[in-house]
């Protein structure tokens, strides 16, 4: 969940984030800068995203010099660009989640038992918090995905409180992946009882799924792939028809700092397929050879422009 101090950036300033980019990795041209130029004075809109992604750089430093700059000053200077981008945006997750009892950082895969026996799998940037009291087991997930084997105790329920709704469960397996403004939960044995809000909740079985988000509410259960849930604990991400922005999103938890789109509507091509968590660089390569994209890899930014 991204925190709720950061801004994000909305998707023109992004844009023109990922032109200055290109401008100043040592690779461009003067074609990049007239179009850079032609795509400033389309809009006012355009007009005023270019500002504002030129003032977060002209505050790093000697900013959109044309000429003189040696390709090695340019990826540094686009590297650091990037690191206040995402600091500016709340792309390494919430600031808090440095405190939380347990987290994970990028690329990272972490298995933790908890006092009561129970198991929690925590997937690459997840954080949670311990509630434990003697009447209910809790753990306030902040971030990221886990997956929990929990150990039975009648009369201490377990839950799991995420994204402003919760799970509650005796004796099973399940998953729980937030998102942006909800949650997904996938249940692999036994069942679990869903709520958000003010709906009294659903009962999740085995092979079953839900979500629930702001927008729409609490969702219907229906069936999922336990192959597909599981995928992310043997070091897989399984995608079926899936938009390019939430790959590419997905994919950036495993490593390859974030990425930029110039084109916006490609955030929107679909993507099916198998990838490797620790494998981002082949992951970038199949989409190349899958899509009308070229990713442009520089250090701690990845920029998908369309294929020319």
């Amino acid at each position: 969940m991204p925190d709720d101090n950061a801004r994000s950036l909305d998707p023109l300033t992004e844009e023109a984030l990922a032109w200055l980019v290109r401008l100043h990795s040592g690779e461009e041209s003067e074609d990049d800068w007239q179009r850079y130029h032609d795509w400033k004075a389309e809009t006012p809109a355009n007009r005023d995203a270019s500002r504002r992604a030129e003032d977060m750089w002209s505050r790093l430093g000697p900013a959109l010099r044309r000429k003189g700059t040696p390709p090695i000053a340019g990826i540094v200077a686009a590297a650091i660009l990037v690191g206040a981008a995402l600091a500016y945006t709340g792309a390494f997750g919430r600031a808090d989640a440095w405190l939380a009892d347990e987290a994970t950082g990028i690329g990272e895969r972490r298995v933790v038992k908890l006092a009561d026996a129970t198991e929690i799998v925590l997937d690459a940037v997840t954080s949670f918090d311990v509630r434990y009291s003697p009447t209910e087991r809790r753990i306030v997930l902040r971030d990221g995905q886990i997956y929990a084997t929990v150990a039975p105790e009648p009369g201490r329920p377990f839950v799991v409180e995420a994204n402003g709704g919760s799970v509650r469960a005796l004796g099973t397996q399940f998953n729980v992946r937030m998102n942006d403004d909800g949650a997904r939960v996938a249940v692999t044995e036994h069942a679990v009882r869903v709520s958000y809000g003010a709906n009294p909740g659903v009962t999740v079985a085995a092979g079953q799924g839900v979500g629930y988000e702001r927008r729409s509410g609490l969702g219907v259960p229906s069936a999922v792939d336990a192959n597909a849930i599981s995928a992310w604990r043997r070091g897989e991400v399984i995608f079926d028809n899936k938009p390019l922005g939430e790959v590419v999103d997905d994919m950036h938890r495993y490593g390859g700092g974030t990425a930029v789109f110039t084109d916006a509507h490609l955030k929107e091509l679909p993507v099916t397929g198998v990838f490797s968590t620790s494998e981002v660089d082949a992951f970038y390569a199949a989409l190349e050879g899958a899509l009308p994209v070229r990713a442009t890899r520089l250090p701690l930014i990845t920029v998908i422009s369309r294929a020319n």
